[in-house]
């Protein structure tokens, strides 16, 4: 895109508010406003003293929601939509995103419980629709998930999980991470109740702020030995820990990453390791430290 929101031209038509780059011919949708309607279509352009401007992006706060609406269409035309301008349609059933949006989150439908239609244009370069997920076209990053069921299996290939793509998920039981995957965003995983256990493949290397956090049911965790900095409050409020697994090779990083840990919960690490993690400032407050091999 051209301009930033703050280097755009405001524009008015009619109960539209439109942010305007003269030199590329685009705008923004900043404010627009639906009527009592079942059905509608976001703009693809807006006529400006008899020029043509492309609506590529739909800005936050843009839309008033309202509740009779069931079914929209995002045109080709579109590159991004912000994550809170449809939120909490309750009566949404239908969505068909065009080939021009780059990026989907869990949260831009979040609390649309009868969205039961969800479709991406086939020729979409940026985006693809398999099996309940929001993947990017490579297939390499997860984006979104559509269904809450017991169990999820990421496929093989996905090498990112992206931010709250998994988010509040009350039905999720287990997950089955392939081996390609190497990062999990911020709050991906965060606030499933009935998650218990999280075992992480050889080759995954970074988990961002709150991954797993207030996962309240979780025992077991496993973590690969090319898993060496266990990021800020990624484990905070699980508070039903009984096993943590460390294979790295080196005493990993977890400061912040825990809540105060339980006397039953137990840290394994390699056996050459196990004294320097009982003296280490942050990991000597678990009182169970134990060889894995044990």
């Amino acid at each position: 895109m051209g301009l930033d929101v703050y280097s755009r031209r405001e524009y008015k038509q009619g109960k539209f508010v439109y942010l305007l780059d003269d030199e590329e011919k685009t705008a923004w949708i900043a404010k627009g406003h639906i009527g009592r309607c079942r059905r509608y279509r976001l703009p693809d352009h807006v006529m400006v003293d008899g020029e043509r401007y492309t609506v590529e992006s739909v800005e936050i706060g843009a839309y008033n929601c309202p509740k009779t609406l069931q079914h929209l269409v995002i045109l080709d035309s579109i590159r991004y939509v912000d994550e809170d301008v449809f939120f909490r349609l309750k009566n949404l059933r239908s969505l068909y995103i065009g080939k021009g949006v780059k990026y989907w989150s869990s949260w831009h439908f979040r609390f649309c419980p009868k969205l039961d239609s969800f479709n991406i244009d086939k020729d979409s370069p940026f985006l693809k629709y398999e099996n309940g997920m929001v993947l990017s076209k490579d297939g390499k990053i997860v984006f979104a998930c559509r269904i809450d069921r017991p169990q999820v299996v990421i496929p093989d290939g996905v090498e990112e999980i992206s931010n709250v793509a998994f988010w509040y998920f009350n039905k999720l039981e287990t997950i089955v991470f392939p081996k390609s995957l190497r990062r999990i965003g911020d709050n991906s995983f965060s606030n499933i109740p009935n998650l218990r256990c999280v075992v992480l493949p050889e080759g995954f290397e970074d988990c961002v702020v709150q991954s797993f956090m207030d996962d309240v049911n979780l025992t077991h965790i496993d973590l690969p030995s090319t898993f060496t900095d266990l990021g800020t409050e990624t484990f905070v409020g699980c508070s039903n820990l009984k096993t943590i697994i460390l294979r790295s090779s080196i005493v990993a990083n977890g400061f912040r990453a825990f809540d105060e840990p339980t006397t039953t919960c137990c840290l394994y690490v390699p056996s050459e390791l196990v004294e320097k993690y009982r003296q280490d400032p942050y990991w000597s407050m678990f009182p169970n430290i134990l060889p894995i091999e044990q």
